[in-house]
């Protein structure tokens, strides 16, 4: 009787395929599509590249059987997933800005109605 764990077909519960077709929804994740108005989607972007550089880290902290090649590909991913923050980093900054010019005109309008009532 072979015990579960024995059975190399039977104990691993995903395949190379599964990774594969989610390899694009974590592309769609970090992929900047359009200047974004809300930050909340920025943060939510940023959130997901943090979340993967870490788990790049660690597979390279962990995996000391990896190829020179494979580990210089993660390396060079890392380094395009951290200029893609960066970018969003700016982005962020430029919506922030836009907030703090939307609040100023709205003061500016009660202020000068404030004074046009008295």
């Amino acid at each position: 009787m072979i015990s579960a764990i024995e059975d190399k077909n039977n104990i691993n519960a995903i395949n190379e395929n599964d990774l594969t077709r989610i390899s694009g929804l974590l592309f769609e994740s970090f992929f900047i599509n359009r200047p974004y108005k809300r930050e909340s989607t920025v943060n939510y972007k940023e959130s997901m590249i943090d979340s993967f550089i870490d788990l790049l880290n660690k597979m390279l902290g962990q995996q000391t059987g990896l190829s020179k090649e494979k580990k210089l590909d993660t390396i060079i991913l890392l380094d395009k997933l951290k200029t893609q923050k960066e970018n969003l980093e700016l982005i962020k900054s430029n919506i922030s800005t836009s907030d703090i010019q939307q609040a100023s005109k709205r003061l500016s309008k009660k202020s000068q109605s404030a004074f046009e009532s008295k």
